[in-house]
């Protein structure tokens, strides 16, 4: 897809939105919960809305109608998927249950979080913290904002350490993740002026609109260099607001795993970040859902499988350059984690 064939499909007016232009039709928001939300001392009235469809991302025959609402049902992929918000109307204050990322791809729109007012304009991202209540104010035919919306499964211990050095962005994630935090939080990006956010924007776009056989292979590592390029933009003094952001210590816990996986313990670890042993791995359990000893088996796993592929090291020498000293329970894990015997995902590995 090319970026022209791109900019016509999200400009095109949807089935919807033309009704909506039209002032046939009336956002109907009857099908959706709607709850008490306290904030501030103050209560008000959201909606709970689960997955929205624009037709733009989907494909026809792929959606259904629950509750009078049309949905998004098998094209989502890997707890991650797109829409493109829908023009000519406004969006009520709303909650939802993942982490949402706004790229204003064409004009501007009014976004009011909590009870603070943004203007989003072309170019600029926003992610809002999961639980966040939020607004969309009335866009015209030339404002296009679209949203990825990430699933909190979509944040694996896997897809953190490829994120272990981008500082403000994993802690972001991680507050998400945690049951813990009190969901109050977002991030709007400076990124008009940024070639490589654009880029990136786009690339991810065309992949959703016209998918490739490596689709989750190139979304999934797109979005590591978005993220990683919002650093940049973060790091340059880009960002208009940063709200309710709380700073963790389980990045650096989870880094210094990912590089001594191989000799590290739960008591040297505790002790080289000052923290008691129980409270450390209670810690990384509720705010990333794992074990500090699962976290430290992922590790172990992923090297010896990539030695596996990548060598013709035999399985036992493997095992132990891993850091695991019991075989039988290695091969146990291994077999969870991949499916398959360590031998038999070598011969796989080779047949391709």
């Amino acid at each position: 897809m090319t970026y022209e064939e791109m900019d016509g499909r999200l400009r095109g007016l949807e089935p919807y939105e033309q009704k909506l232009k039209d002032k046939i039709c009336r956002p109907d928001y009857s099908g959706f919960e709607q709850i008490t939300y306290k904030q501030k001392g103050k209560t008000i009235q959201v909606y709970v809305m689960g997955y929205s469809c624009s037709e733009t991302f989907d494909a026809p025959g792929r959606l259904r109608t629950a509750r009078g609402h049309t949905v998004y049902v098998d094209k989502k992929r890997c707890n991650l998927f797109m829409n493109k918000n829908a023009r000519f109307a406004e969006v009520e204050p709303h909650v939802h249950d993942w982490v949402e990322l706004g790229y204003m791809y064409s004009g501007s729109c009014t976004q009011t979080v909590g009870e603070t007012e943004i203007q989003l304009k072309q170019g600029q991202i926003i992610i809002l913290d999961s639980g966040i209540p939020h607004a969309i104010g009335y866009t015209g035919e030339n404002d296009i904002l679209i949203n990825m919306l990430m699933e909190k499964e979509f944040f694996d211990h896997s897809f953190y350490s490829r994120l272990a050095d981008l500082g403000i962005i994993t802690e972001f994630l991680m507050n998400v993740m945690s049951e813990q935090t009190y969901h109050d939080s977002y991030i709007v990006f400076d990124s008009e002026k940024d070639r490589r956010i654009q880029l990136f924007m786009k690339e991810l776009i065309c992949e959703f609109l016209s998918p490739t056989s490596m689709e989750n292979e190139i979304i999934n590592n797109l979005i590591v260099l978005l993220f990683s390029e919002l650093v940049n933009v973060y790091e340059n003094g880009n960002v208009k607001e940063l709200a309710g952001h709380r700073k963790t210590c389980v990045v650096p816990i989870m880094h210094y795993i990912e590089e001594n996986f191989r000799e590290c313990t739960l008591k040297s670890t505790a002790e080289i970040f000052g923290l008691n042993a129980n409270y450390m791995t209670t810690l990384l359990k509720r705010m990333t859902g794992y074990s500090f000893k699962e976290l430290v088996m992922e590790q172990r796993l992923q090297f010896a499988a990539g030695m596996i592929l990548n060598t013709d090291l035999a399985c036992d020498k493997i095992i132990t350059m891993s850091g695991c000293g019991n075989g039988t329970y290695f091969y146990k894990k291994f077999k969870e984690r991949f499916g398959c015997s360590p031998r038999d995902y070598r011969k796989k590995g080779k047949t391709g």
